[in-house]
């Protein structure tokens, strides 16, 4: 039976506000639970361990008090929130956690996790740093094994190769349904709002790809068979770690912005990049981190990153580039001069917003935007 575009927001709406609840049901089953930092976390070894993987990108306006005492100050809010959430117990009832090295601020949560969080198994993911050389599949490879191997003590499950390729393709399923749903909001601006785009994508972090994929295909079916609206406002393309606390996105759509596409980590660059084929499975999961071409994360000595963001904001049809600069994020603070020399050679309007997940009030970035919905209103 089909459902309505309300029933599937709403169910999406559910998972994200309701982790807790999808967590202790997957215990109920008899599953393990894996929670998976950011970012490009190879969530299909999790995946075909019979586990279920959870999100971690800490939380929306939680106050920061005794994870001051494992960072300075200058460290950014995700983590911050990240270890605040475990001294409070809130990662118990996991299992098992996934974690990256790919900033120096995650590199102090390989230490600071153990010690918040001891009941917790944690699980280092080191991804090369020069993932363009042939060199960095083999090392990746190898530590991938690594990852596999831990996994299996922990589930009490054989990763077989079978496994592992089915849970590939379901994941690329996932991925395709992504990317289909992106080129429509750019094609059909004003569809969702930016709050709903954000809902349906931070759903995947808490629900199974199988069940999430079912929910992308009716929506997808929906929104292709749905006439494009009248759309008067401002198309954004959004570039950065991500968009949250989520009332900025209330405030954007209040000021009649839409989102056209982006590149967040939090969003699109989870799902932009298929894992391609190869002669193993962990093979695979290895060249596809060769796909990434302007990847704040990783090296990038051109500095692409930028070309990058303008190309596709053209493409997409945007009137303008937005920057969500995570306060203290060393990796976007480094591309900053970059995406916005580029958007600006483009001719694309480019506004940066500085964001902590901490912040209480939206108000002070809602002057910002309506500045600048009013400079692009009398400039066209």
């Amino acid at each position: 039976m089909s459902v309505s575009k309300v029933e599937i927001l709403r169910e999406m709406e559910y998972a994200v506000t309701h982790i807790r609840e999808r967590v202790l049901d997957e215990k109920a089953r008899g599953h393990k639970v894996i929670g998976c930092l950011p970012i490009l976390i190879p969530e299909e070894l999790v995946h075909a361990s019979g586990a279920f993987p959870v999100g971690i990108w800490g939380a929306e306006r939680l106050p920061i008090v005794r994870a001051a005492e494992y960072y300075p100050p200058y460290a950014c809010s995700v983590v911050q929130s990240i270890t605040e959430l475990a001294i409070a117990g809130a990662y118990d009832g996991l299992d098992g956690v996934l974690i990256s090295c790919l900033c120096d601020t995650l590199k102090c949560v390989t230490q600071s996790f153990p010690l918040t969080c001891p009941s917790v198994k944690p699980i280092f993911v080191k991804h090369p740093q020069n993932h363009r050389l042939e060199g960095a599949v083999t090392y990746f490879i190898r530590e991938l094994e690594g990852v596999r191997a831990q996994l299996e003590t922990l589930t009490g499950r054989q990763i077989t190769e079978e496994a592992l390729c089915q849970s590939i393709e379901i994941y690329n399923e996932n991925r395709k349904e992504m990317i289909a749903f992106a080129r429509l909001l750019a094609e059909k601006p004003g569809l969702l709002t930016c709050r709903e785009r954000h809902t349906v994508i931070k759903a995947r972090y808490f629900m199974r790809k199988e069940e999430h994929t079912r929910l992308m295909r009716e929506l997808n079916g929906m929104l292709c068979a749905s006439t494009a609206p009248s759309f008067e406002g401002i198309k954004v393309y959004v570039s950065g770690v991500m968009l949250e606390p989520s009332h900025i996105l209330d405030v954007m759509d209040e000021l009649g912005y839409t989102i056209v596409g982006d590149e967040l980590a939090h969003e699109s660059r989870q799902f932009n990049h298929l894992v391609p084929e190869a002669l193993s499975q962990l093979e695979r999961l290895a060249r596809q981190v060769q796909t990434y071409e302007g990847e704040a994360f990783l090296y990038d000595p051109r500095k692409t990153r930028g070309e990058r963001v303008a190309r596709a904001a053209k493409e997409a049809g945007a009137d303008a580039v937005l920057f969500a600069l995570m306060k203290f994020c060393d990796t976007d603070e480094y591309d900053l001069p970059w995406v916005r020399c580029a958007a600006q050679e483009a001719d694309l309007p480019f506004l940066h917003l500085e964001l902590e997940q901490t912040m209480q009030s939206a108000e002070p970035l809602r002057t910002r935007l309506q500045a600048f919905a009013e400079q692009l209103t009398h400039t066209c």
